[in-house]
């Protein structure tokens, strides 16, 4: 079973705790920056972490808790000789769980996850003269590492003498692929006092879009801020730039804090309300170009720096005329959330979910169902008519933030989620295994009116969580956003608890909520279309005369068509030739703001 880390707390306690120790790419360019990592677990020289015995203690005196002490050096295979392929594509000779074939020498060996004890990976590469390992998943995700402890297993865990750590597949894969290129370098280990000249910050560390894909009509920007650090042992003249810049429109925000003197060992939180922090980015409420988004942030420490490859972060949002909006980055081309991690940890009952409390809504929000992207291993599971429920609940406990007294945390159930009323569901039955990994959309039964600034929690739900999982989208980070705002961005229910903050380092559930722009009923005029269903020329009745806009949206909310039109007693055909078949919005909006609402089907 996967024992991805889940937070507990209410808020991240002791923030920079883990600051220090990274795993990071030195070179070349194309792999540098830190990569998120589990550990050697209950090995006592990580921080945070208690020593239980079953890990032997590391060679040279290494201590990751004291600054300066680290592993860099070149990457390099595990070799065994086994023959053949795993699952997952992989040479079996690269899991390493056999006496090793080739010289590891002063590098940092490279193995692949699968079959065997992650001590007997670490013991045989230790054998072969590594200095450390690194050890890539078979799938997306994160975990952290047990040692084996019965000698009848292979190598126990007190037998291995160097440090190991765990990556994502993804990650692994991309650095595999830049190690074929030529030799990679990466640094294990406690960066403070490792270098004379080097300022930087962590990845989940700065603040982002408080969405990955929104829509243009209710946005209404953020503020930026990122907590920066002085490894090194020079003192550092900091300056840091927040930038945000759009597709179409170029350059949209640019602040600097700074310069700032930085002596060694020192923390420069640059958050709202703190003595120093960037200017809010606030173009006012539809005034907000649509388009793929960058938010970066670049950290000059007035030096030549000698580790910088944490100076510079950047984390992508887009805003659509497309009615979905989103946690997850949104692929601007479909209009579908993006999913490249599968996190679970669950036996009985699982629900991945996304809170939304939008101030901007207007009023005319409906929400009709979710975008999800559904996970298992087809090659021992079977996705095919597998029940997941998309559920929707409004949640009316009364607190403002994680901090409020209000939040009532009980821990005989782990249950602060007191007033938390489902509004609509809909039960989902994949078709065919070939949802696997793809988007899909669960349209509720009954679409329900968003109302500004409530309390809503949208979640995916399965009770075969012992193999079925949910998409998330691992390219962005809330971890800052949830620290400073304390607010529960998205929890999940694991066996009958909820976990407030969610899964650890990975933040953005790949849940896409389906928006109708619809009326109140006093403000809609009665409208009408024939022939419905049609194929090419629909004609539209309204009690109106004159030029209106016309919006054509899909059941999903996806906007299939906007255009002028005029009507003439009261009518107006419109072509829909080119759209595909199924069932169509026409929201016709006239120059006095009076509306009308037509359900058409295209055959």
């Amino acid at each position: 079973m996967k024992k991805l880390l889940l937070s507990m707390t209410v808020l991240i306690a002791g923030y920079a705790a883990y600051a220090q120790v990274v795993v990071a790419g030195v070179s070349p360019a194309a792999i540098q920056g830190n990569y998120d990592y589990g550990i050697q677990v209950n090995c006592g020289l990580w921080p945070g972490q208690t020593d239980d015995g079953t890990w032997g203690t590391w060679n040279g005196g290494l201590d990751f808790n004291n600054p300066g002490d680290f592993v860099q050096d070149t990457l390099m295979l595990v070799e065994d000789g086994t023959p053949g392929l795993n699952p997952q594509g992989n040479p079996i000779s690269q899991e390493g769980c056999d006496t090793l074939i080739n010289d590891l020498t002063g590098k940092i060996a490279v193995v692949y996850r699968n079959t065997c004890w992650f001590s007997s990976k670490i013991r045989y590469a230790q054998l072969a003269g590594a200095v450390a390992v690194i050890i890539i998943n078979r799938e997306p995700g994160i975990i952290n590492m047990l040692a084996n402890t019965d000698p009848q297993n292979g190598p126990l865990g007190t037998e291995c003498n160097i440090p190991a750590v765990f990556i994502d597949n993804t990650d692994g894969q991309n650095i595999v692929s830049e190690m074929s290129n030529g030799p990679v370098v990466m640094f294990i280990g406690n960066k403070i006092g490792a270098y004379g000249n080097d300022v930087g910050a962590v990845k989940g560390e700065f603040l982002i879009a408080p969405y990955g894909g929104a829509n243009e009509s209710f946005f209404n920007g953020f503020d930026p801020g990122i907590q920066v650090y002085n490894y090194g042992t020079n003192a550092a003249t900091v300056t840091v730039t927040a930038s945000i810049d759009n597709t179409i429109s170029g350059n949209v925000y640019s602040d600097v804090v700074g310069p700032i003197t930085m002596n060694s060992g020192d923390t420069l939180p640059i958050f709202p309300g703190n003595t120093e922090a960037f200017a809010l980015f606030d173009l006012g409420v539809g005034n907000y170009p649509p388009g793929d988004y960058t938010l970066s942030y670049t950290i000059d420490g007035g030096f030549t720096d000698e580790a910088s490859f944490d100076n510079y972060y950047e984390a992508g949002f887009s805003l659509t005329s497309s009615l979905l909006m989103s946690s997850a980055r949104v692929d601007s081309f479909n209009e579908e959330p993006i999913s490249n991690s599968y996190p679970s940890n669950s036996t009985t009952e699982y629900q991945s979910c996304m809170m939304v409390q939008e101030p901007n809504f207007t009023g005319f929000e409906y929400a009709t169902g979710l975008y999800f992207v559904p996970h298992t291993d087809t090659s021992v599971n079977q996705l095919a008519g597998a029940e997941i429920f998309a559920n929707a609940y409004q949640w009316d406990d009364g607190w403002v933030d994680l901090n409020d007294p209000n939040y009532t945390f009980d821990p005989a159930t782990n249950d602060a989620y007191q007033n938390l009323n489902l509004i609509t569901f809909k039960d989902y039955y994949p078709a065919s295994d070939n949802e696997v990994d793809q988007v899909v959309y669960a349209e509720f039964g009954t679409p329900f009116n968003l109302i500004s600034g409530q309390r809503y929690l949208f979640c995916l739900q399965t009770f075969e969580s012992a193999t079925i999982s949910f998409g998330y989208d691992n390219g962005i980070d809330y971890g800052a956003n949830y620290s400073i705002f304390a607010q529960p961005i998205s929890p999940v229910h694991v066996d009958g608890m909820w976990y407030t903050a969610g899964w650890n380092g990975v933040s953005a559930p790949s849940i896409g909520v389906a928006r109708l722009v619809g009326l109140e009923e006093t403000a809609m005029l009665e409208g009408s279309a024939y022939p419905n269903p049609a194929a090419g020329l629909v004609n539209i009745e309204i009690p109106a005369n004159g030029s209106a806009e016309l919006i054509i949206s899909d059941v999903a909310g996806r906007t299939a068509m906007k255009k002028k039109i005029n009507l003439v007693n009261g009518k107006a055909s419109i072509d829909v030739s080119d759209l595909e078949s199924g069932v169509y919005v026409f929201n016709v909006t006239m120059e006095n703001g009076d509306r009308s609402i037509i359900n058409v089907v295209k055959k």
